[in-house]
């Protein structure tokens, strides 16, 4: 497959006079659907006794006949009853004269439909024989449904924040609940689908029926600007405030000035129609999300790019997949649930083997301590400019219909003519070694929830990696040994220049994004809107490849998120390995040439070197390749920014460090700030730094928390939305994900602003030789925890007398952990058992059949789980799972154990 080659893509912005919707990026993210967009708010009390009393809904919605006036209505509950949502959008309807819309059949007007019109006049086929059939028979309900959906009102309910305004209705669960056919997404509640409402006037004369899509501008606001207050004057609408602390009785406030509260509680509606319309345009359906809108840009870019029409000849070229057919490529047990979801599969059998190794090889971003303590002298936190859209516009497309695997790594040590570069595509179970002066190695072990770095993989069978961290592994000089692995085969355009969709896609929402602060300026809502958006192509293209579960209102259960239109276990994890690899390689160069790291997160450090300096690391070859990236993106080659600088910096725990200079940083480490204090203020910073300074144990965190979607949604026991206290103490100690370096630890004394001063231990960290060793640190120090903590050079002595003559954790090589080791080998694909990969035996055949070994049994769970990445770091090394392993290995399908297959181990 060779695709055309691309136009041609200029490298600064157009200036031309053009609405924001006319950029190509944003006129692909919209649905381009016109709709009646009716924003929506509601006013309420929570009172002493815990219960939640509606004082209003408001809604605002352009007139159908001339969108330049909005309708503002409010509804007043009276007697604290709470009224439904269809009774609520029937007001709006008929005060906005909403059946004057092109989009709402004739025959429609401010008291529904007529029965008799319904039954006489059906729009099509299928309502027609809906409609003969509830004729027939009065009390077949669905017949009736189907029969009134085409002369429903079609309307967009938007607001801010749902999870507080559309939980304000009467519970109509029995009827048609609401609640259950949202779904939650980016801080927000969402319709996948409309659903519809239907209510008659009690006669069963007339019919009013609506079609309800629900939006949230959480979903559309920037990053870091979801307020109202912040929304409200981008859209040339300010968010009014509440005078003399009434925004807490706002019961009381209607009643005392009740004009005041009418316009207060409206203006909320207004802004939420007039962001949306300035986003999107007037009347127009806005996208899901912003990320989703972000995905549906890439699709368009990448099918222009690739020459195609359609999104699923675009998938097939982009992610290897196509739509499911009834043919059987994989076992249900063993499909990933990003496609199996959404009812794709991989194109061969290939294509299944590849992506399964790469979402194994899918890891999150580096986030770690290596420098605990108090540092009195200039630092500076440096991040990776838009590090995760540079990274995916390296990474080379796949050529999925040829037989994506090029070749098969097995069983011997790799070398850099393996990994020529760090866009390579390879993926492997490896095992390694560093050398010992290697200050961070860089092949990540998952262990404990978290990614742990050790010098070496002793004590465990290995880890899945791809080519960005192979490549600087094995430039480091490590010793890697893969046990199986896979290079793949790439795409060369038509120039013979590699085929590189995400970059042609980034690459158009950043122009735009320029050309939006040429037109609207720096920081507008337009600009930081279409930043957003292409910092969020990456998190789409990683949906549901580490599998995400979240609650499912409609089944009313847990259930996979499944794949977005970009999903690529591929592009995540090479993309996200690049951005480890870039941090890593800085990270030993600094300290080759003397410098210090003290902390790293996602795509940033702290460090004691200029920015000059580091922009002079080479990073071992990499920073060519980020260079040429940058230039490509952006014109400009700089890969590094500073974002803090500070003259003190005291440095606790991975995401854990706080400075008081102005502009300095602070980050929380999940330590709530008191009610009133602002983030990053002198006020936080001064709060956080004594907490953690002077505590001696597990710090008090306290906070307000409101029901989750789960809770507001389920049908037994649903919650209302009320907050409530919780009480989550937290440890503020050093993870150890690092060893503490005890020669170097000394008593620095931190001043707080009132003139005391407190002991922190300072010390330095190094790789730990295993993850063996690292786990037994970290337990020692979690129960440490549960009675003091560690902060002072004598704390950590005891901690350190503790973990060298302690009785510690130890692996046992029990027949239960040959077992599952060799479970989870073969699910992992690292080995394959004949028996065990064959498809026509079910899962229960299996797991009977693996029973027969003496070693113990395997539940469903066991099997289910034991494909999970974070399992490896269970796995005994594969030498130490024979003779069982190698007996298993050799034994054809149909052939079951004897007494000889299972000696004692």
């Amino acid at each position: 497959m060779t695709p055309p080659p691309a136009q041609p893509i200029q490298g600064t912005a157009s200036a031309a006079p053009i609405s924001f919707g006319d950029l190509p990026s944003v006129r692909a993210m919209g649905t381009g659907r016109a709709g009646i967009v009716v924003g929506f708010d509601t006013e309420f009390t929570t009172t002493g006794s815990g219960t939640r009393v509606i004082d209003s809904y408001q809604f605002a919605v352009p007139h159908p006949l001339d969108p330049a006036f909005m309708v503002e209505m409010v509804i007043l509950p009276l007697d604290e009853r709470r009224i439904s949502l269809h009774a609520a959008l029937w007001e709006v309807v008929v005060a906005a004269r909403l059946w004057h819309s092109p989009f709402v059949p004739d025959g429609v007007d401010d008291r529904g439909v007529r029965r008799d019109r319904v039954l006489a006049e059906p729009p099509n086929g299928t309502a027609k024989n809906a409609a003969l059939a509830w004729e027939a028979d009065a009390r077949d309900w669905e017949a009736r449904a189907a029969a009134l959906a085409p002369w429903r009102v079609p309307i967009v309910l938007a607001s801010h924040y749902g999870s507080a305004d559309l939980t304000a209705f009467r519970d109509d669960r029995f009827v048609t609940d609401h609640l259950t056919r949202l779904t939650s997404a980016a801080g927000g509640l969402v319709t996948l689908l409309p659903f519809r409402l239907q209510r008659g006037d009690g006669q069963g004369d007339w019919w009013r029926v609506l079609s309800v899509t629900v939006r949230d501008t959480m979903g559309h606001a920037p990053a870091g600007k979801k307020s109202l207050s912040v929304i409200g004057p981008a859209c040339d609408v300010p968010k009014l405030e509440v005078p003399d602390n009434w925004i807490f009785n706002m019961t009381g406030y209607r009643a005392a000035h009740l004009v005041d509260f009418l316009e207060y509680g409206v203006n909320d509606a207004v802004i939420v129609v007039e962001y949306l319309a300035r986003l999107w345009g007037d009347g127009v359906i806005p996208p899901i999300t912003l990320s989703g809108g972000a995905a549906a840009a890439l699709v368009a870019a990448g099918s222009d790019y690739f020459g195609v029409q359609s999104p699923s000849d675009f998938r097939l070229l982009f992610a290897g997949l196509v739509q499911e057919d009834g043919v059987e490529i994989v076992d249900e047990d063993d499909q990933l649930s990003f496609y199996g979801k959404r009812l794709r599969r991989p194109v061969d059998g290939a294509a299944d083997q590849l992506m399964s190794a790469y979402a194994k090889a899918y890891h999150g971003g580096l986030n770690a301590c290596s420098a605990p303590g108090y540092y009195p002298h200039p630092t500076v936190d440096i991040d990776a400019q838009n590090a995760y859209p540079t990274a995916m516009s390296l990474v080379q497309d796949l050529d999925w219909e040829v037989g994506v695997i090029d070749t098969t790594v097995n069983k011997r040590r790799l070398t850099l003519a393996d990994v020529p570069e760090p866009t390579t595509p390879i993926v492997g179970f490896v095992s390694f070694a560093f050398p010992p002066d290697v200050g961070f190695p860089c092949l990540p072990i998952v262990a404990d929830n978290t990614l742990v770095y050790p010098r070496t993989s002793e004590g465990t069978a290995g880890t899945w990696a791809c080519g960005p961290e192979l490549w600087l592994a094995l430039t480091l000089g490590a010793e890697v040994f893969c046990q199986i692995g896979y290079t793949a085969t790439p795409v060369t355009r038509e120039d013979g220049s590699p085929s590189r969709v995400l970059r042609h896609g980034v690459k158009q929402l950043i122009d735009d994004r320029n050309t939006a602060k040429v037109l609207f300026g720096a920081k507008s809502i337009e600009e930081q809107t279409l930043k957003t958006a292409a910092s969020s192509v990456y998190g789409k293209t990683a949906q549901d490849v580490a599998e995400q579960r979240a609650w499912n209102a409609h089944e009313q259960q847990m259930d996979s998120v499944g794949g977005s239109a970009i999903t690529s276990p591929y592009h995540a994890a090479t993309s996200t390995s690049l951005v480890r690899a870039q941090l890593l390689a800085t990270m030993n160069q600094i300290t080759e040439r003397g410098g210090a790291v003290y902390s790293v997160t996602t795509d940033g450090f702290i460090t004691d070197m200029t920015l000059d300096d580091v922009n002079d690391l080479d990073l071992y070859g990499l920073a060519d390749h980020l260079q040429e990236a940058r230039t490509a993106l952006t014109g400009d080659p700089a890969i590094w920014e500073d974002k803090h600088r500070q003259n003190d910096l005291v440095n606790f725990t991975t995401r854990g460090n706080v400075s008081l200079s102005p502009g300095g940083v602070c980050a929380h480490n999940g330590i709530k700030r008191p009610e009133g204090v602002d983030e990053d203020s002198p006020e936080d910073r001064e709060h956080l730094l004594t907490l953690v300074v002077t505590r001696t144990g597990r710090v008090e965190n306290k906070y307000k928390r409101f029901p989750s979607f789960s809770e507001l949604s389920r049908k037994d026991n649903r919650k209302d939305f009320l907050p409530s206290w919780v009480s989550a103490p937290r440890s503020m100690d050093f993870d150890l994900k690092r060893r503490p370096v005890m020669g170097s630890m000394t008593a620095e004394f931190v001043p707080l602003p009132d003139g005391s001063r407190h002991e922190m231990a300072t010390f330095t960290t190094e790789p730990w030789e295993t993850v063996e060793e690292c786990l037994r640190a970290r337990e020692i120090a979690r129960e440490m925890s549960k009675t003091g903590c560690l902060r002072t050079v004598d704390e950590w002595a005891a901690w350190h007398i503790k973990y060298t003559h302690g009785k510690g954790r130890r692996i046992v090589t029990a027949q239960r952990s040959v077992l599952m080791s060799i479970v989870m080998a073969h699910r992992q694909g690292i080995v394959s058992i004949p028996t065990l990969a064959d498809r026509s035996m079910t899962v229960t055949d299996k797991i009977a059949w693996l029973a027969q070994w003496g070693l113990g049994t395997v539940s469903e769970g066991d099997w289910k789980n034991a494909r999970r990445p974070e399992r490896t770091s269970q796995m005994l090394p594969l030498h130490a799972l024979d003779p069982y392993l190698h007996r298993m290995l050799a034994m054809p399908f149909g052939a079951s154990p004897g007494d000889a297959d299972r000696l004692p181990y």
